[in-house]
């Protein structure tokens, strides 16, 4: 693990009526390994240690899906903040699947927002 890197987590999703509360955290813990908590009808996690994103970058690295994940996290770019999202529904079965903010996950992303000093290098980090 690069050690030199810091990186400040958030990872939200919505909770929609229809939906179990214990398998949307269940779809946040299956990607990041982080305690997640229910707040005001959203599932929201937070990490400021590296440890929380090696699930992560094991799985885009299993799936071959550095060049695609380098692409959609530097897009989500801006200043030191990255902003990516991720569809549910595959990350409740273990699965990295990127997505858009609306759209094509019908109850709603997973929204990642990582605060990073450098996050080029964090990406080259999660995506090597």
């Amino acid at each position: 693990m690069c050690t030199k890197l810091d990186a400040d987590l958030e990872v939200r999703a919505p909770l929609n009526p229809t939906e179990d509360e214990e398998k949307v955290v269940r779809s946040i813990i299956a990607i990041f390994n982080i305690r997640v908590n229910i707040v005001q009808g959203e599932a929201i996690g937070h990490s400021n240690n590296m440890v929380s994103l090696e699930r992560l970058k094991r799985m885009i690295r299993q799936r071959r899906i550095r060049s695609a994940a380098k692409v959609v996290m530097r897009s989500g770019i801006r200043g030191n903040i990255i902003e990516f999202y991720l569809h549910k529904q595959a990350a409740y079965a273990g699965k990295v699947s990127f997505s858009n903010a609306e759209g094509e996950s019908p109850l709603g992303p997973i929204k990642v927002t990582i605060k990073a000093e450098d996050p080029n290098k964090l990406i080259e980090w999660l995506t090597e």
